[in-house]
């Protein structure tokens, strides 16, 4: 009986092997995704806008104290905001905070100190102007108005982003629509999406003069307009053209 040679075994071997990595390329060639589909991809992008009443106003009321210690500046500071608070409290649709707040020492050409100086604010918000307004004006006596501003609240912002997301998704599907029509396409399939908002609206400040001569709480006070914001929806997005 004759026995194949090393020679015919090393050769059986190899070929085995190369059938084994020809089915193993096989196998993963057919199990590989599809590649993705071809056509002509254009990027775009749609806004929509609108001008929105701010609906919320800020009214700063600070109070300042002067005294030869620390500690009698810190009790007299604390005594003036605690009834200007009090005035506040209760008050329907109006909410109130208190804002800043410090004691620092005041110094001679020497350097050396002389006294001490307090600040603290008071912040009332409202989205009823007239009556922050009018609260405002009675708590003059405690601590004057150093600053207003008007704000969109979030409700607002959301509601109105909400009404804007329908005419941008017009817009944007309006010119898509367009777009492959000019460039000799009946039609498109939109790929990808991306929405965005414009974000927090930043506070409107309002001028302090007319507010400032309403120093009484029997005087009209001039009235507060908080006017418009500007609030935007954008979408951006790639279509294939088809």
């Amino acid at each position: 009986m004759r026995f194949p040679s090393s020679r015919s075994v090393m050769q059986c071997a190899a070929q085995a092997m190369l059938c084994l990595l020809v089915f193993n390329v096989r196998a993963v060639a057919h199990e590989s995704p599809p590649a993705p589909s071809g056509g002509t991809r254009m990027t775009l992008q749609a806004t929509a806008t609108a001008a929105v009443p701010l609906d919320t106003v800020r009214i700063t009321l600070a109070a300042e104290t002067e005294a030869a210690d620390q500690a009698a500046a810190s009790q007299q500071l604390a005594a003036v905001l605690s009834a200007a608070a009090k005035q506040a409290q209760g008050a329907a649709g109006i909410t109130s905070h208190t804002g800043n707040y410090g004691i620092w020492p005041s110094r001679d050409r020497a350097g050396k100190i002389n006294g001490w100086h307090g600040r603290g604010e008071i912040v009332l918000q409202s989205r009823d102007f007239a009556a922050a307004s009018a609260l405002a004006t009675r708590m003059s006596s405690e601590a004057a108005i150093s600053n207003i501003v008007f704000v969109l609240s979030r409700q607002a912002r959301q509601t109105q982003e909400h009404k804007l997301l329908g005419q941008v998704a017009q817009a944007f599907r309006a010119r898509a629509l367009a777009a492959a029509r000019a460039f000799g396409f009946s039609g498109y399939r939109i790929e990808q999406l991306d929405l965005n908002g414009a974000g927090p609206v930043s506070p409107v400040p309002h001028p302090l003069p007319m507010m400032r001569m309403a120093a009484k709480a029997d005087e009209v006070n001039a009235p507060l307009e908080g006017g418009n914001v500007v609030v935007s929806v954008s979408v951006s997005g790639t279509i294939v053209l088809r």
